[in-house]
């Protein structure tokens, strides 16, 4: 029986070690913007974009992906603009740990691997692609 209870407990563990935890919508984001705000709420924050390339806006630190008046998604390789928890371009691998806790997802291709994390709802996403340990790309977007 005490075996039994033993594979019931380290099956639990093993579990529970694979889950990982999600992120507060607050914690996704890119300088000031964040997935789903307005455009006209963009333009209060960083002005008019640098250029317009149909729904991309390029600013000079990031780009943003519109869509019916809302941005869907912003991605940077710029190190001088940083997550609400102060995560960059340019940082190392062990800061998401550090900050955002274990990643949702982790997918590993061709000397590059991509961390993954899902706010609480699963409404939007945070990711960090990663080269030679280091943050090279920082993407967030809404979820379909």
């Amino acid at each position: 029986m005490k075996k039994i209870a033993a594979i019931i407990c380290g099956a639990v563990l093993a579990t529970s070690a694979v889950c990982s935890a999600t992120v507060s919508t607050d914690t996704i984001g890119i300088g000031r913007v964040t997935p789903g705000i307005s455009t006209s709420r963009l333009t209060s924050l960083y002005g008019q974009p640098n250029s317009k390339h149909g729904d991309d806006w390029n600013y000079s630190n990031f780009k943003v992906e519109v869509d019916h008046g809302k941005v869907q998604e912003i991605e940077t390789y710029n190190s001088t603009i940083a997550t609400p928890l102060g995560v960059a371009v340019g940082q190392n691998v062990r800061v998401l740990s550090e900050t955002y806790g274990t990643a949702d997802r982790v997918d590993i291709e061709h000397h590059e691997e991509e961390y993954e994390y899902y706010s609480h709802d699963y409404s939007q996403k945070i990711e960090f692609k990663v080269r030679n340990g280091y943050i090279y790309k920082i993407i967030c977007k809404t979820q379909d």
